[in-house]
């Protein structure tokens, strides 16, 4: 709880100079459903570093399909915004669905 503060005002300053923050949701690819995903990816803990900050510091995101990887698996892209943007992050996540078609996708072979 200590770190909150210290975090928070470090994000707050990086979205004065930026709208919103892009990366790979995971990463990885998805994995397989039947699986857990420390058996498919023993070596990867998760996605970026980015989201547990968002996290901790209450920050919204949202995330969109952005194509498949492999075996054919599903990826993702997120937009993580400062606080109360979620209609922005919204539109973001639009304009790309509406120049792209990955939404509308299923894997390979379902």
């Amino acid at each position: 709880m200590r770190l909150r503060g210290p975090m928070k005002r470090a994000v707050h300053a990086l979205f004065e100079k930026f709208d919103a923050m892009v990366s790979p949701t995971r990463a990885s690819v998805a994995y397989p459903a039947d699986k857990n995903f420390e058996d498919v990816y023993p070596d990867i803990s998760g996605g970026p570093p980015l989201i547990p900050a968002g996290n901790l510091c209450g920050l919204p995101a949202l995330c969109v399909p952005n194509g498949f990887g492999q075996n054919g698996l599903p990826t993702s892209i997120a937009f993580m915004g400062p606080a109360f943007s979620e209609a922005d992050l919204v539109d973001l996540g639009r304009i790309l669905q509406s120049h792209t078609d990955w939404h509308t996708k299923t894997p390979p072979g379902t």
